[in-house]
C-alpha cells in the first residue's frame, strides 16, 4: 500500500510538471501571435504615414502669384505704363499696390485711393490679371511698386518701374552736304522709346513739310525717314525731326552746285587723301625700278 501511494505522488508530480510546461508554451505563442500582429500594423501605419507624407509634398499648395517676384518695367517719359500682378484663380484675397517709396496705399481691389488719377487697376479677369496703369509717366515715377494679397499671412511681391526719356537722332548730324538735283534723304531714329509715336512731324526752319510736294515721309515703328527729290538752294537750312513722344532732333543741310570750289572740307579732305596715295604709290613703283638693275645677279 505504501508503494502504491508512492507510485501515485510519483504520477500526480508528473502530471503537474507537464500541464507547467504545456502552460508555458501556450503563453509564448499567444505572445509571439500579438507581437507579429503589432509588428505588422506598425508597418502598415508607418507605410500609409510614407505615401500620405509623399502625397502632401506632391500635392502642395502653389504660390499665390504667378508674376515673378522683382519684375522690371520699362516706360517711358509721357508714355503709359503696365505694371503686371497675376493670381492664381484658386486664391480669393484682396489685391492691394503700395508704392514702395512713400508707403503710399495706391489701390485695393478696383478702387483707387489716391488723389492722382493717374494710377489705376487694370482687371483682366479671367487671366486674374490685377495691373496697376499708370498714364503719362513721370521721371518721379521710377521705383518699386509693391502687389499685395490679403491671404493669411499677407503675400506680397515686388514690380520695379524704370523711366527713359527717348529722344530724336538724325544720320549725319549735326551738318550734311549733298549735291544739287540729287535726292536729300533725312533718317530719323528713335533712342530710349517703349512705344511707337501717334505721329512724326518734319520741319524745314519753321515750318512742317510732312505733305509738301516732292516730299515723302515712310513711318517705321522706331523710326522716320524723310525724302525729297532734286533738292536746290531753296533746301538749304535746318530740318527738324519731332516726334510725338521724344525730344527733337536737328540737321543742318547744306546743297551744293556741281563746282569744284565748292565741295565741302569733308569731300576735299577725301579728295586730299587719295591724291597723296596716288603720290606715295608711284615713288614706290619709281624707287622699285631703279633698284631692280642694281641689285646682284643670282
Amino acid at each position: 500500500m505504501a508503494v502504491t501511494s508512492k507510485y501515485l505522488v510519483i504520477y500526480f508530480v508528473l502530471i503537474i510538471y507537464f500541464l507547467g510546461i504545456i502552460h508555458s508554451m501556450s503563453s509564448r505563442n499567444i505572445s509571439s501571435s500579438q507581437f507579429r500582429h503589432r509588428r505588422s500594423y506598425g508597418e502598415r501605419r508607418k507605410g500609409k504615414d510614407g505615401v500620405s507624407n509623399i502625397k502632401g509634398q506632391l500635392s502642395g499648395k502653389p504660390g499665390v502669384f504667378v508674376t515673378e517676384n522683382c519684375t522690371v518695367v520699362l516706360a517711358q517719359i509721357g508714355g503709359t505704363a503696365t505694371l503686371p500682378c497675376v493670381v492664381r484663380k484658386f486664391n480669393s484675397g484682396v489685391v492691394s499696390w503700395i508704392r514702395k517709396q512713400d508707403y503710399h496705399l495706391l489701390t485695393v481691389g478696383l478702387a483707387t485711393y489716391n488723389t492722382d488719377d493717374r494710377f489705376l487697376v487694370e482687371h483682366v479677369r479671367h487671366l486674374q490679371n490685377w495691373g496697376l496703369l499708370i498714364k503719362h509717366v513721370q521721371l518721379s515715377d521710377a521705383g518699386l511698386y509693391e502687389c499685395q494679397v490679403s491671404t493669411h499671412p499677407p503675400t506680397n511681391i515686388l514690380v520695379e518701374l524704370k523711366v527713359t526719356k527717348a529722344k530724336a537722332e538724325i544720320q549725319g548730324a549735326p551738318d550734311l552736304h549733298i549735291r544739287s538735283g540729287s535726292l536729300l534723304r533725312l533718317v530719323c531714329t528713335l533712342q530710349y522709346s517703349t512705344e511707337t509715336p501717334a505721329y512724326v512731324f518734319w520741319y524745314h526752319e519753321q515750318r512742317m513739310i510732312n505733305y509738301d510736294p516732292g516730299v515723302s515721309v515712310i513711318e517705321g515703328r522706331s523710326s522716320s525717314i524723310l525724302h525729297l527729290k532734286e533738292a536746290d538752294k531753296s533746301n538749304n537750312g535746318n530740318y527738324t525731326c519731332s516726334p510725338s513722344n521724344a525730344v527733337p532732333a536737328s540737321i543742318n543741310v547744306h546743297v551744293l552746285n556741281a563746282t569744284a570750289e565748292e565741295k565741302p572740307a569733308a569731300m576735299q579732305h577725301a579728295n586730299s587723301s587719295s591724291s597723296t596715295n596716288s603720290i606715295a604709290k608711284c615713288s614706290l613703283l619709281i624707287v622699285t625700278i631703279i633698284l631692280i638693275p642694281v641689285l646682284p645677279n643670282t
